[in-house]
């Protein structure tokens, strides 16, 4: 089963610090001023804040790059089996992150920009993402993790659409619901997130619920992903486009 990205980061507590990727230094395509502006204009606490992420919380901001293929390509859902739903990726990669510390259970937030070499290539990949996003449905098993000492199955509930926001850009979505079969932590997984592409970019912003008896995202917190899928963007156009 895919973990949140979010939890495979490495956090740091209180304001978002920069973690540049472990490429060589050389390889890098983004110049340390670029790096600065990006940061001043992703999801910061406030923002995240406003979909329900506590004021206690950790936040990360990274910068990947590669010199072939890309660090880390768009995850869009899992099927059953083994099987991941990936679009084309980018040669570099930002991304904002907040995690709650409240709670029991773990909410995170995070927004990712895919930054393509041109805008024909970015349009490309997101051409691409439409179509495979339309097979993140249904009621799927992804396989879990065979060293477990204790077999259990897991069940992943995917819908997937397309949405608009006031302002008229359009988004696509998805939702997944996962629930696991173990008695012993009784652990579900709830995700909710959007694609969108201007320019050079595809930007990701995604929500997450996990952990024991995990609630479901509300409606609430629904909309703030789609307000700021809408907002970032738009910041993110006039900083950079």
């Amino acid at each position: 089963m895919h973990k949140s990205r979010i939890l495979n980061m490495a956090f740091m507590t209180g304001a978002a610090a920069l973690v540049l990727s472990s490429v060589p230094a050389q390889a890098a395509t983004l110049s340390s001023a670029t790096v600065g502006d990006a940061y001043s204009v992703m999801l910061s606490a406030k923002e995240a804040r406003s979909a329900g992420i506590s004021k206690a919380h950790m936040s990360n901001f990274d910068v990947a790059n590669s010199t072939k293929g890309t660090p880390d390509a768009p995850w869009l859902c899992d099927l059953s089996g083994a099987n991941e739903v990936e679009g084309k990726g980018a040669a570099n990669l930002l991304s904002s992150a907040f995690i709650n510390l409240a709670g029991k259970d773990v909410t995170s937030l995070t927004q990712e920009i895919h930054w393509y070499s041109s805008t024909k290539a970015a349009k490309k990949a997101y051409d691409g993402i439409v179509k495979l996003i339309k097979t993140c449905e249904g009621q799927q098993t992804p396989s879990n993790d065979d060293t477990d000492p204790v077999p259990f199955t897991i069940t992943q509930s995917l819908t997937n659409g397309t949405g608009k926001a006031k302002d008229g850009d359009p988004y696509l979505w998805v939702k997944s619901e996962t629930v696991t079969s173990d008695p012993s932590n009784n652990f579900a997984d709830h995700d909710y997130m959007t694609v969108r592409h201007f320019g050079s970019f595809i930007q990701i912003v995604s929500m997450d619920s996990e952990g024991t008896d995990a609630p479901p995202l509300t409606a609430k917190q629904l909309a703030a992903v789609n307000r700021l899928t809408d907002s970032l963007g738009d910041t993110w156009q006039s900083k950079f486009m």
